[in-house]
C-alpha cells in the first residue's frame, strides 16, 4: 500500500482531475490524502479522500471574488498573492510531517510550488501533474499566449525571446521572493532558472492529463512528461440529478446547457446572455451557478437554473454546452458527443477554445462579445458537422487509461 498525498488548488474543476486519480487510487488499496483549500472540503468528502487543509475559507473568497481572477493577463497574479503564496509554507509543513511518518508520494499540479521545495528539501517522490496543455511552456504551434493565438508565421525564435522577456519583467518577480524566503530558511540554493519554464516541473515525473489527439505533446516539453487522457471526475454523479431538474429534462426537448464554471463568481453577465439566446433562438435552456435573484425570478417556463448538476449525467440528455473553457467541461462534452460553444474569461480557456475548434467538435465567442452569444449559438446547432464530430470524438473519451497510468507511476516510485 502506498501513502499518497494529492495537491493542488484553484476552483472546483481544478480539483476535479486530482480527486479522480484520489478516488481510483483508494480502489487500488492505496491511502490518500488531499492538501487543498477546506473551501473544497465538501468535494474531497464527496469522492471518499481524507482532506489536509491548507489555508483558510477566507483566503479562497478572497481569491475567487476578486475583479481580476479571470483577468487574461492580470488573473495569474491575483491567484498567486491571494492564494498560491499564502499556501507555500502550509503545503510543505504538511508534507515534512507526513513523511515523518513513513514515506509518501506527492502528486501534485505544478503551481502547487510548496511540493516542488518539500522534494528537493525532503526528497518526497513528487509526480507533476498538467491538466492543461498551457501548463506546458512551449515555444511549438499551435500557441496560444494568454487570449492571443500565436500566427504560425512568428518564428520560434521570437517566442523564446517572448517568454524570457515575460519571465524577467513579470513572473520571476512575482513568485521569487516568496519562493526564496521558504527556500532560503531550508538551506536550498537560489533559484537560476525560470520557475514556470523550468523548475516548477518535478524532474521525478511528469503526466499529461489530456490525450494527443486533444493537444499533441510539443518537442520541447520536459522530457520526463508522458502523456495519458482526460482524468475525468465522476463522483458527482452518485448524488444524482435534482428532481426539478429531472422533470424539466423530461418536459420538452433537449436543452442547451450554460456553465460559467465553478470557479465563476456572479456570473450575472454570463446568464443573462444565455437568456437571450434562448429567447433568440426558440431553445429550453439550463442556467448552472448562482443566478441573481432577480433573474431567476423572471426565468421564462423554457429555462431551469441549478446550483450545480453532474455533467455525467446532464449532458448526455442535451443538445449543446455553452461554457467558460475549463478542461474539464470540455472533456465532459467530448464524452457526451454534444457540440461545444466556449466564452473563454483566462488560464487555459483560450487555448482549450482553440483546440476543440480544431477538433470540429465547436466554436467560441469571447467573453466580451456576449452580445454574439445567440448568432453563434444558432450558427452552431444549424451546423451539422460540429455534432458529428462531437459524436464521432465521444468513444474516444474514457478517464480509465489516465487514472491507470498515474496510478502505476504512483506505485513504480512508493
Amino acid at each position: 500500500m502506498a501513502n499518497v498525498a494529492l495537491v493542488g488548488f484553484g476552483s472546483v474543476g481544478d480539483l476535479h482531475p486530482l480527486l479522480a486519480i484520489g478516488a481510483h487510487l483508494r480502489t487500488r488499496g492505496h491511502q490518500v490524502v488531499v492538501l487543498t483549500n477546506p473551501r473544497l472540503a465538501h468535494w474531497v468528502a464527496q469522492a471518499g479522500l481524507v482532506l489536509e487543509p491548507v489555508g483558510s475559507a477566507d483566503e479562497y473568497d478572497a481569491a475567487m471574488r476578486h475583479p481580476r481572477i479571470w483577468h487574461p493577463v492580470d488573473g495569474l497574479g491575483v491567484f498567486w498573492r491571494y492564494l498560491l503564496r499564502g499556501a507555500l509554507r502550509p503545503t510543505y509543513a504538511v508534507l515534512e510531517r507526513l513523511q515523518r511518518t513513513g514515506r509518501w508520494v506527492a502528486v501534485a499540479s505544478p503551481v502547487a510550488m510548496g511540493a516542488r521545495i518539500a522534494q528537493e528539501a525532503l526528497r518526497l517522490p513528487l509526480i507533476s501533474v498538467y491538466t492543461a496543455a498551457t501548463m506546458l511552456r512551449s515555444v511549438r504551434h499551435p500557441l496560444t499566449l494568454a487570449a492571443w493565438r500565436v500566427p504560425r508565421l512568428v518564428p520560434e525564435a521570437v517566442l523564446q525571446l517572448a517568454w524570457k522577456a515575460l519571465d524577467a519583467r513579470k513572473l520571476q518577480p512575482l513568485v521569487l521572493p516568496a519562493l526564496e524566503d521558504l527556500r532560503g530558511g531550508l538551506g536550498l540554493p537560489p533559484l537560476a532558472r525560470s520557475v514556470f519554464g523550468e523548475w516548477m516541473h518535478s524532474p521525478l515525473a511528469g503526466v499529461a492529463l489530456f490525450p494527443g489527439w486533444f493537444a499533441p505533446a510539443a518537442a520541447d516539453w520536459p522530457p520526463q512528461v508522458r502523456q495519458a487522457g482526460f482524468a475525468l471526475y465522476g463522483a458527482d454523479a452518485r448524488e444524482g440529478l435534482s428532481p426539478a431538474l429531472q422533470e424539466f429534462l423530461d418536459a420538452g426537448s433537449a436543452p442547451v446547457v450554460f456553465a460559467p464554471g465553478t470557479g465563476a463568481f456572479q456570473p450575472e453577465a454570463f446568464h443573462r446572455a444565455a437568456v437571450q439566446a434562448c429567447i433568440a433562438t426558440g431553445r429550453r435552456g439550463v442556467l448552472t451557478g448562482v443566478v441573481a435573484p432577480d433573474l431567476l425570478a423572471t426565468l421564462p417556463a423554457s429555462m431551469h437554473a441549478t446550483p450545480y448538476a453532474p455533467f455525467p449525467l446532464l449532458l448526455p440528455r442535451v443538445s449543446a454546452l455553452v461554457h467558460h473553457g475549463g478542461i474539464g467541461s470540455c472533456a465532459q462534452a467530448l464524452r457526451a458527443g454534444i457540440p461545444q460553444l466556449v466564452v473563454p474569461q483566462g488560464y487555459d480557456q483560450f487555448d482549450n477554445a482553440m483546440r476543440i475548434e480544431a477538433l470540429g467538435a465547436g466554436a467560441s465567442v469571447g467573453a466580451a462579445g456576449l452580445h454574439r452569444l445567440p448568432g453563434a449559438l444558432e450558427r452552431l446547432l444549424a451546423t451539422p458537422a460540429a455534432t458529428e464530430a462531437a459524436r464521432r470524438l465521444a468513444p474516444r473519451v474514457t478517464a480509465e487509461a489516465a487514472l491507470e497510468q498515474v496510478a502505476t507511476l504512483v506505485e513504480a516510485h512508493a
